[in-house]
Order: structure tokens, then C-alpha cells, then sequence
């Protein structure tokens, strides 16, 4: 993604949805579950490319769900989750070492989305169930394919989506929302050469059954940083000074745990020279943190990473661990994984967890399924009014045997501190003043990107 597009791309999520949670520890259990205080929320929207989507929302910090492609906006289908991620809890002082607030917590956002790119057939030449080739990066997207086995043709899963009826269940100890996505009849795109017709010609069905759950839970023994943080209030916006590491303190607050299960229905794919045939699901995930254009004098990309916070994606290949970030540098050999997770998250914090069972059935019968990472790219952008965006992204891909219908059925999960609770100090009404300038410039991010998108 270019690092124009994906700042842009980020600032109007914060403006259009508001916010999500991430612990700053391992989230405590044993508290009371609130499960009804979530929020399901259904519309249309242009964000991520536009389409529908049914997010679960907690406050204006925790948002978790899936967007797809509709009539007016063709699209792929993305698994969404964009938290306020906590860094603690701050007392703030002025110039002079004057106590102004205390007890209020500190937190930057996070995206981490799951994009359902493409469905690619390759010729497995040398029999190790993946496919070898690799492909190019504009800046922007994924592109051209550099092969070793070959790789005959494709299907975008950019397209218009189908969804079937939702079904919800629940009480305060946890919901539930359950619904279908498909797509009929997507033509085949020849990879580096003309499509041989084969069969009908088009893939007659993709299916992608999603069942979502969350729970949320209050608790009294959540453990955060604190810091002492210096502001210069002469300006007509309290501008950040500096910040001083204090300890870690407790606090009570919210947890949210989600669950995202997505079962695979792939039938119809029209192989070509049938026995060597491989056919992958290729996915796209991106792992990003937006600094707040106020604070981005000392909250900014310097600062988490010293405190190795960008967020990571990690993974075991057959020989080793191994893991991929915004420091990296170009990814662009296959790994074959033998993990059946990429685990997304920072040194002390956790932003998500892909996983997926390792068999699948192929016409009725269980057969293994595969995977591998297949590129990675950092990503390191300064936004309007000096906001900055740092992370990376991946693209991978589960790999099915072939046949005429293949199921199978991954997860991605998270929890995170929906909520964390200030000390009553008397001085809430400045952190009030200070969190709507903040929101302000957000929306005025927002507003300018989406103007900017009318306009091209």
C-alpha cells in the first residue's frame, strides 16, 4: 500500500468509525461480563475501498468486524479491527512542574486488517504443495507474478458479494453474529499470458461463512505503564513537551475478547493439465498505528519503536522463527510456514492472531492444506498536520489440493482493554478539553481525505 494511500486510508477509519482497544498487558480475567453493552452497527461506507459491512462496537474504542463489496462498490472482502491502543496511564504537569490532570490514560490507534485478495492456481513443478513465485509492489498493491512454478491464471475476489440473512444470539456472558458472502461466476485473468478457455470458463462459487463473537468483561487488576508528561499551556493548543517513564500502576477497566471464524467454500475451479495442480487463497494483512497529529512530538514513531511497539507479525518456518515489521526491509522469497498461526503484535502488547486448522476437505475427503508468506513491505508515512502511520504489510496465502469443492476454515482473534478507567480526580474536565481537540483534528483529517477522494 503507498504510504500516502495508507495514511489517508487510516485517517478517514479513525474519523468514519472512531476507535479499538489493545492491552497494555495480557488482559485480566475473572471480572463481570457487560457482554450487552456491545453494539452491532450495519451500513455502507467508501473506506477501505467501500462496500457494506457489520462491524461490533464497544464506545468509541473498539471496533471489530468485516466489510465487503456491494453493487455500487466492488470490492474484497477485509476483516477489520482498529483499536486505541494503550500505553498507560499519564499525569500531566505544565512547563514550570505544575500538576494540571493525573490518573488519565494515554493511548495511540491501531488498524490490523485481513484483505482476501486472489485466488491463484499454480503447477507445483517441484512437489512441495506451495506455490514459488513472487510478486511485485507498486507502492500500492501486490502486482505482477515472477514464477518458478507455473501459474497459469487467477481470480480477484475484488467483486460484488452476496449476503445471506444474519442470525445473532447472546446475553451479557457474550454474542454472536453469524451470516454468509458469496459470489457467483468470476472469470479467470490469465497471469503473464493469454487463459487457455477450460470448462465453463468462469469459477462457479466462493462462499465465506463468518461467525463472530465478542464478550466484554469488566475487571480490577489491569496493569499499565504511567508516565509523567510535561505540556506547554501557553499555546492556543496545549502542545506535548516531553515524557518521563514512571512505573506501572493498577487500574480497573474493560476488556473485549473477538473471535472471527470464516469456513471456505471454493467450487468449480477449472484446472488445467489435471495431478500437479495447486490452488491458493492469497491474503493481504496490514499492521498500522496512526500517532495523533497533537501528540506526535513525543508519541511518535521513534518512541514506539524504541519501545518495540510498531507492531510485528511473527511465524515459524520449517527452520526457524521468524518475523516481519516496518524494520525489516523487502520480503519477497516464499516461506513455507510451519506454524499454523501468523501471531500480530509488539513486545509487550497484542494487536491479533490469524490461524487455521491444517486439513481441509477436497470432495469429501480430508486432505492437508499448506501455507506460506509470500512478500512483506514496511510502511512509514507522515499524515496532514504532522500525524504519522507506521507499520507493514504481508501477503500469504493458503494452499488447497485440488478438486471441485474445497472447504476449510480459519480464525482471526484479538482481546484488548476496550476501556480503561481514570482515577476521579477532579481535574477530568482538562483531559475532556484536550481529547476533543484531538478528536477534532482527527474528523478534520478525515473530512480533508474524503474530499480529496470526491475529487480524484
Amino acid at each position: 500500500m503507498h504510504p500516502r494511500s495508507t495514511t489517508i486510508l487510516v485517517s478517514v477509519l479513525v474519523g468514519a468509525l472512531l476507535l479499538a482497544a489493545l492491552a497494555a498487558t495480557p488482559p485480566a480475567r475473572g471480572g463481570t461480563f457487560v457482554s450487552g453493552r456491545l453494539v452491532e452497527e450495519m451500513g455502507s461506507t467508501e473506506i477501505l475501498g467501500g462496500g457494506d459491512y457489520l462491524f461490533v462496537k464497544f464506545g468509541e474504542d473498539a471496533v471489530f468486524g468485516v466489510l465487503w463489496g456491494n453493487v455500487t462498490n466492488p470490492n474484497h472482502i477485509h476483516i477489520v479491527v482498529l483499536k486505541a491502543r494503550y500505553l498507560g496511564v499519564a499525569e500531566v504537569v505544565d512547563a514550570n512542574g505544575r500538576r494540571i490532570a493525573e490518573n488519565v490514560p494515554v493511548k495511540y490507534w491501531t488498524l490490523h486488517a485481513v484483505k482476501l485478495l486472489d485466488l491463484v492456481e499454480v503447477r507445483d513443478l517441484d512437489g512441495d504443495n506451495l506455490g514459488n513465485y513472487t510478486r511485485g509492489f507498486d507502492g500500492a498493491n501486490f502486482t505482477s507474478f515472477a514464477e518458478t512454478d507455473e501459474v497459469p491464471k487467477m481470480v480477484s475476489l475484488g467483486t460484488t458479494w452476496t449476503r445471506g440473512p444474519i442470525q445473532t444470539a447472546g446475553d451479557d456472558t457474550g454474542r454472536s453474529w453469524s451470516f454468509n458472502l458469496t459470489a457467483e461466476n468470476l472469470p479467470y485473468i490469465g497471469v503473464n499470458n493469454a487463459v487457455t478457455p477450460r470448462g465453463d470458463n468462469v469459477l462457479n462459487h466462493v462462499g465465506f461463512a463468518f461467525h463472530l463473537t465478542a464478550a466484554l468483561e469488566q475487571v480490577d487488576n489491569v496493569t499499565v505503564p504511567s508516565w509523567k508528561i510535561t505540556i506547554d499551556t501557553a499555546q492556543l493548543r496545549p502542545a506535548v513537551l516531553g515524557a518521563e517513564r514512571l512505573g506501572n500502576v493498577t487500574r480497573s477497566g474493560t476488556v473485549a475478547r473477538y473471535s472471527l471464524k470464516w469456513d471456505q467454500n471454493i467450487t468449480g475451479w477449472d484446472f488445467e493439465a489435471p495431478g500437479t495442480r495447486r490452488l491458493l487463497l492469497e491474503f493481504a494483512a496490514i499492521v498500522g498505528n496512526l500517532i495523533p497529529p497533537t501528540a506526535a512530538n513525543w508519541l511518535n514513531d521513534r518512541f514506539v519503536r524504541d519501545r518495540n511497539e510498531t507492531g510485528r507479525a511473527r511465524y515459524e518456518t520449517a527452520g526457524r522463527n521468524e518475523t516481519v515489521d516496518n524494520r525489516t526491509g523487502n520480503v519477497s522469497a516464499p516461506r513455507p510456514l510451519r506454524s499454523p498461526y501468523v501471531e500480530f503484535g509488539g513486545d509487550w502488547t497484542r494487536i491479533g492472531r490469524f490461524t487455521w486448522v491444517t486439513a481441509s476437505t477436497v470432495d469429501g475427503t480430508p486432505a492437508p492444506l499448506y501455507a506460506q508468506i509470500l512478500a512483506g513491505r514496511g510502511l512509514v508515512a507522515r499524515g496532514p498536520y504532522g500525524g504519522a502511520f507506521v507499520g507493514f504489510v504481508i501477503l500469504g496465502a493458503l494452499s488447497f489440493a485440488e478438486g471441485d469443492e474445497i472447504l476449510h476454515d480459519p480464525t482471526v482473534t484479538t482481546d484488548a482493554i476496550a476501556e480503561l478507567l481514570p482515577v476521579p480526580t477532579g481535574n477530568e474536565g482538562v483531559f475532556l478539553a484536550v481529547a476533543v481537540v484531538v478528536a477534532i483534528v482527527l474528523v478534520g483529517v478525515a473530512a480533508i481525505v474524503l474530499s480529496r477522494k470526491k475529487k480524484r
